[in-house]
């Protein structure tokens, strides 16, 4: 069974949350879109402001062939069979979760392939990249901060639940409580509202939150 935050997160970049510096007319990702042209990204931001989110759309927008690996728990084997694939298919999208953990063997092995287009890399990072990422790998990037979401971002996040859970029973006050105490993370606000559904009968009410 799917959570809640896999169920609905996003497919294109006009259902993202929030990032409006980033996404519409005339902005970057957009642009990017219309021009069929990606380059190497680092994400950086606080957790469940849509980092992955993000990533994920793009590949949606531009239906380009990806993997995604996770810098701590992906072994450097798996690096080395996403450059073997991106050579059978001359050309892939890494997205690397956790980047700023990413040590240096692995480093090593994407630099070259990095530097000659072979693999687009997609970094995503809660730390500041400006530390905590190889300068070697920062230089090939263009470095793209992620904005916290607002409590109107959130509560249109919220509205959309019922899509999922069309029996659920939560107000209009009720939403915009649980916006205010997520601090701008919609996983956070959906993984609450998830467990608040399944525990309290399908009813959820400030009370029964408190």
């Amino acid at each position: 069974m799917k959570l809640l935050t896999s169920e609905l997160r996003p497919n294109t970049l006009k259902e993202v949350l929030g990032q409006e510096h980033l996404i519409g007319k005339n902005k970057v990702f957009t642009n990017l879109v219309k021009e069929k042209r990606l380059f190497n990204i680092i994400f950086y931001g606080k957790s469940g402001i849509g980092k992955t989110t993000i990533a994920l759309a793009l590949m949606n927008e531009f239906n380009m062939r990806y993997r995604l690996l996770n810098a701590t728990v992906n072994s450097k084997k798996d690096f080395e069979i996403v450059i073997e694939e991106a050579k059978m298919y001359n050309g892939m999208i890494l997205i690397v979760d956790e980047i700023h953990r990413m040590n240096k063997d692995k480093q090593d092995i994407l630099l070259s392939f990095i530097e000659s287009g072979l693999i687009t890399l997609i970094g995503l990072t809660n730390a500041n990249p400006y530390h905590s990422i190889n300068t070697a790998i920062r230089s090939r990037c263009q470095l793209l901060e992620l904005h916290q979401l607002s409590e109107d971002d959130i509560v249109k996040g919220l509205k959309r639940v019922q899509k999922i859970l069309p029996d659920i029973k939560m107000d209009n006050k009720t939403i915009k409580h649980i916006a205010s105490m997520s601090d701008g993370d919609i996983r956070y606000a959906y993984n609450l509202v998830e467990f608040m559904y399944y525990g309290y009968n399908k009813e959820i009410t400030i009370d029964k939150i408190k």
